[in-house]
């Protein structure tokens, strides 16, 4: 049987046109090696970029947010007439299904 298999493979060996697609073959798998190789760390690179991007918006984000509380935190009732908000002296509220209150657009 092993006589058998090296016969064989001295002949596919031997033959010219075998070795040229055996060549082929594998220029073919070492460029596709290559490619792939490129375009999975270009994706990395990416990938990297973004989430830089992501944690450098987060941290903008967050300095907004301490602004806006801290903006919130200030604001009081004489701040609030300065600005030019005025205190509401009977406040109407309209609550929903209540008889009491309705709305119309009738102006007669």
């Amino acid at each position: 049987m092993s006589d058998f298999i090296k016969q064989n493979t001295k002949a596919l060996v031997m033959h010219k046109t075998t070795n040229y697609i055996l060549m082929a073959f594998i220029f073919a798998a070492a460029l596709s090696y290559i490619y792939f190789a490129n375009i999975t760390v270009r994706a990395l690179t990416v990938l990297e970029k973004t989430e830089q991007q992501k944690q450098s918006l987060s941290v903008k984000v967050s300095e907004m947010e301490a602004k806006r509380l801290a903006f919130d935190n200030n604001v009081n009732k004489e701040k609030a007439i300065q600005m030019g908000f005025v205190e509401v002296v009977n406040p109407v509220y309209i609550i929903r299904d209540s008889n009491k209150a309705s709305l119309s657009l009738k102006t007669d």
